[in-house]
């Protein structure tokens, strides 16, 4: 008999070893089929005055001059930008009057006589985007006017010098057109413009230093609608296909970008922008807010009690696992599970039904059945509801504050308002909890004035 109960008791021994800590949930995660695909509308606004300022910029003085009289013209020239030049833009020309002074030396044969005159030329450039985003233009002379007419004076002779009008316009017909055309090549480098843009869309933007959040705007695919002239100033839209997300905690790696798509038109999407967002709080993240309210918690139950340690979150399915780990009267781990849950009438993520895995119960039933009688759970509950919605919350803010008069670069401003940020949905993924937040809004990008060195 002796021998027999000896027995049961290694035996006893034995599966009282095997449940001294409650099985540790398993953790995988469930995949979510589908990216989604947004449209950040971003209207881009050019008063012209700015383009014709820096044109003016960049066209003035002496425009062209030929000193060589004897190059078989018979004739030394210079002309000189006299007033400003004024734009008009019409579908895909853009049309300017340049006003110019003309000054002559021509060789008459009996002797060299000096000229001045004024005239005026209207251009029109004729341009198209290739596939490539490079801007490619053609300047010709549409008409022009002879302000006054240069002449020369010979003795008591007054010669009119159509002949020499005509040479003029025939000079100015390859030589300023040229001129005009090289300097829109060298100052719209449309295509380095866009992929500098195109470039910085994949790197993250701080949205909230407070909370470490990071929106990265991960753009797919970009089009633009036709250049139109309305109020004074040059319109387009640039619609870019992004799969944004959110990212808090440490600045993200900026990923390697995607080749440049090839340049199309294309009509922007009503409303705005509108972006579904995925806001992503990696584990470490949540565990680091979490652990800032229980770890180092008392929690008594008559002469019992428990010491938070540590605590782990991590995925089971669609499932958010929480790991407590504990010391007092129990020492060991036990699990709980809740759901992450969009709370509609507060806006907000909740992690519904907190409660001990089964495996955890059973445990605590045949070693400490007190705790669960306790109000651990529901505190820890408590302070699992504030994990997503307080963050959000200041985001929002944050976000707004970065589209009042942001600073893109030099006179280029992005001015915006948020006028919807909500919640949609919530599910976990092998790093982070992810949460589905749509942002609403208006967006302009506008050009105050046109830098030139």
């Amino acid at each position: 008999m002796k021998k027999y109960m000896a027995f049961f008791v290694i035996i006893a021994g034995l599966f009282g070893c095997k449940t001294t800590q409650p099985v540790r949930p398993q953790e995988f995660y469930d995949e979510k089929t589908g990216e989604y695909i947004s449209n950040l509308n971003i209207p881009i606004h050019i008063e012209m005055k700015a383009l014709e300022k820096m044109l003016n910029k960049q066209l003035s003085g002496v425009i062209y001059e030929d000193k060589d009289l004897n190059d078989g013209d018979d004739m030394m020239l210079r002309a000189e930008k006299k007033e400003d030049i004024t734009l008009s833009l019409t579908e895909d020309t853009i049309r300017y009057r340049v006003p110019l002074a003309v000054f002559v030396k021509y060789d008459a044969g009996i002797a060299k006589v000096d000229a001045d005159g004024e005239i005026a030329f209207d251009f029109k450039t004729v341009f198209n985007i290739g596939s490539d985003w490079n801007l490619k233009t053609q300047t010709v002379i549409d008409s022009y006017e002879w302000i006054t007419k240069p002449k020369v004076r010979l003795g008591v002779l007054s010669l009119p010098v159509g002949s020499i009008a005509n040479l003029l316009l025939n000079k100015f017909k390859y030589t300023i057109t040229e001129a005009i055309d090289q300097q829109i090549a060298e100052n719209f480098n449309m295509r380095q413009w866009v992929q500098t843009a195109w470039t910085q869309m994949f790197d993250p933007i701080e949205v909230s230093p407070e909370y470490r959040a990071w929106l990265m705007i991960q753009p797919q695919g970009m089009a633009i609608t036709p250049l139109e002239n309305k109020n004074g100033r040059i319109e387009s839209t640039i619609t870019v296909k992004t799969q944004p997300r959110i990212v808090i905690g440490a600045k993200p790696v900026t990923p390697l970008p995607a080749a440049l798509p090839a340049f199309q038109y294309g009509q922007p999407e009503e409303g705005g922008f509108q972006m579904l967002v995925a806001a992503e709080i990696p584990y470490e993240e949540a565990e680091s807010i979490a652990k800032a309210s229980v770890v180092g918690e008392r929690y008594d139950y008559g002469k019992r009690y428990i010491v938070v340690d540590d605590l782990e979150l991590y995925g089971q399915g669609n499932k958010l696992v929480v790991n407590t780990k504990l010391s007092g009267s129990f020492n060991g781990s036990l699990y709980l599970t809740g759901e992450p849950s969009f709370n509609e009438r507060r806006n907000a993520i909740d992690v519904k039904n907190l409660k001990y895995t089964i495996d955890s119960r059973n445990f605590l039933l045949k070693t400490a059945g007190w705790l669960l009688r306790s109000q651990f759970k529901n505190t820890l509950q408590e302070n699992m509801d504030f994990l997503l919605d307080a963050n959000l919350k200041e985001i929002h803010g944050q976000i707004q504050q970065q589209l009042t008069n942001y600073k893109i670069a030099d006179n280029i401003y992005l001015t915006g308002k948020l006028s919807e940020f909500n919640l949609a949905d919530a599910y976990l993924a092998p790093e982070a909890i992810r949460v589905e937040v749509v942002l609403k809004g208006d967006v302009v990008v506008d050009l105050k004035e046109l830098k030139v060195e």
